[in-house]
């Protein structure tokens, strides 16, 4: 299967540069900007971030792969919870989930 939706050639890449793929997100990091991310080895997030997945409030579902990669960061649970309510966490929230791994 595609593991990120519309553009696996970028999972797999993320995938092999591992650690060495870095994003860097701040402002509001909702939907396929935060699915991206989450492939990336290491996610620097700055402190006045807001993260979320609000697609089910627009009768879409994450589709830039964002049930594979943020699956992988936090678990079935913690997805489920961010596409079933789309609420948004805050970068604490996210480091301690390990949606994100550093917070500038």
């Amino acid at each position: 299967g595609q593991a990120s939706g519309k553009n696996p050639e970028f999972a797999e890449l993320t995938r092999r540069l591992g650690r060495r793929c870095r994003a860097e997100i701040h402002g509001r990091v909702l939907g396929s900007g935060l699915e991206m991310a989450a492939f990336c080895g290491w996610v620097c997030c700055r402190d006045d971030a807001v993260l979320g997945l609000p697609e089910l409030a627009l009768g879409l579902i994450p589709g830039a792969g964002g049930t594979v990669s943020i699956t992988r960061r936090i678990g079935r649970w913690r997805t489920a919870y961010l596409v079933l309510s789309g609420r948004t966490i805050d970068p604490a929230t996210a480091l301690r989930w390990g949606l994100i791994d550093e917070v500038t």
